[in-house]
């Protein structure tokens, strides 16, 4: 009987620590991507913190953006961010299926050799990337 009590307790801890959002300090982030003057669309921005789990979000037509925590809408943690921003995805036309490869048009300076950074603080954070170059004879989708 207190082992069957104990595992019970093991169970209802366990699920209890997934259920939730994580005790952690998250700011909420959004802003948008342009380069060469012209919203980037379909970019992929990964805040990446000091310690801890990076943040993602892609960027729609408009090249806005806003960063998912573990695929949840808590945003970023709080603190100072590595940010990286890559063009290279596959993408799905959601009403046929059909898939595309997108190549990276963007220099490592952005994204695997990135120079960009941003803080995070509580709350509202809104914060702009304006690129000024794209990668040698690339060319914009």
């Amino acid at each position: 009987m207190v082992w069957r009590l104990a595992m019970l307790f093991a169970l209802i801890t366990t699920l209890g620590c997934f259920s939730g959002r994580p005790d952690l300090d998250f700011g909420n982030v959004h802003g948008k991507v342009t380069l060469q003057g012209k919203p980037l669309a379909d970019a992929t921005v990964r805040f990446q913190p000091e310690s801890g789990r990076p943040s993602y979000g892609k960027t729609n037509q408009a090249g806005e953006y806003t960063l998912n925590f573990m695929g949840k809408e808590w945003g970023a943690l709080v603190g100072k961010h590595q940010v990286a921003i890559t063009t290279e995805d596959r993408i799905e036309n959601p009403e046929t299926g059909e898939a595309r490869w997108q190549p990276e048009i963007l220099p490592p300076k952005y994204n695997t050799q990135t120079e960009l950074a941003a803080v995070v603080e509580s709350g509202e954070n809104e914060i702009d990337f304006t690129l000024d170059e794209m990668k040698k004879g690339a060319k914009r989708p």
